[in-house]
């Protein structure tokens, strides 16, 4: 039986309420949707927690086939030069460092890697590039950004450009879409391209201009993944690049 590649899915670090008088639980993990669909992609996720040690993620990283940033909160925006903006909120500077470092190490192994949410704005942030850090107020014009169904759903489109990865993947044109977020990309990376806007001309995806094996998106997929399986698609597509990786 051919081996499971192994796909790493990056976790934050999440505060539970607790009640007057309780101690706080503090935990490192991610929404078990992202799990859910590196399963059905054929693939063995393996979730790395919240910490920074560079030669135990080296070590983790050494395991892994394919590499999931997920989505969480905004990035510290030292991080690309800039002060925070009065809207930035759950800032985590120790997962800033702990995936820039698991890119670090990605690159250099040649990974394939697949970022959603904050994972795009990361892999951003990586390349070089800066972003909005609020859009509401930093983007004229701007649509909502926040889908605010009482259930997952599509709540805004966007178009696929045309000749890029996603376009192979999804088609181009319109596609509906979920999202979550009050921040986006504003400079793009060096070595990254567009492949998908919303309306309002915010950037939702990007790729490798050079055809690596690298892809983002702004929304969130692994959420509509059980039932549409173009969003299962992203997932699919990771699984197969680790296994073209293991078997090259």
């Amino acid at each position: 039986m051919p081996r499971k590649p192994v796909i790493i899915i990056t976790a934050g670090r999440q505060n539970r309420a607790a009640a007057r008088g309780e101690m706080q639980d503090v935990f490192s993990g991610c929404p078990l949707e992202y799990v859910d669909a590196v399963l059905r992609s054929g693939a063995a996720p393996l979730i790395l927690p919240r910490y920074f040690d560079a030669a135990a993620i080296d070590a983790a990283v050494g395991t892994a086939d394919g590499v999931l940033l997920t989505g969480g909160g905004d990035i510290l925006a030292l991080a690309y030069g800039e002060e925070s903006h009065p809207a930035s909120r759950y800032q985590d500077p120790v997962r800033d460092r702990m995936e820039l470092e698991v890119l670090r190490r990605a690159a250099v192994r040649e990974l394939p890697i697949l970022g959603v949410c904050r994972g795009l704005q990361i892999l951003n942030v990586f390349w070089g590039g800066t972003l909005y850090q609020d859009i509401p107020s930093q983007v004229n014009g701007a649509l909502q950004h926040y889908t605010h169904g009482v259930a997952p759903m599509a709540g805004q489109t966007v178009e696929v450009e045309p000749e890029t990865l996603l376009a192979r993947l999804w088609g181009t044109g319109a596609a509906a879409i979920n999202s979550y977020h009050h921040q986006a990309i504003k400079d793009l990376g060096e070595g990254l391209r567009v492949n998908c806007r919303a309306r309002d001309g915010v950037i939702e995806g990007v790729e490798a201009a050079d055809g690596r094996p690298v892809l983002a998106v702004q929304f969130h997929p692994e959420e509509l993944a059980g039932e549409d399986a173009r969003h299962q698609g992203l997932f699919d597509w990771l699984a197969q690049e680790a296994v073209a990786r293991t078997a090259g």
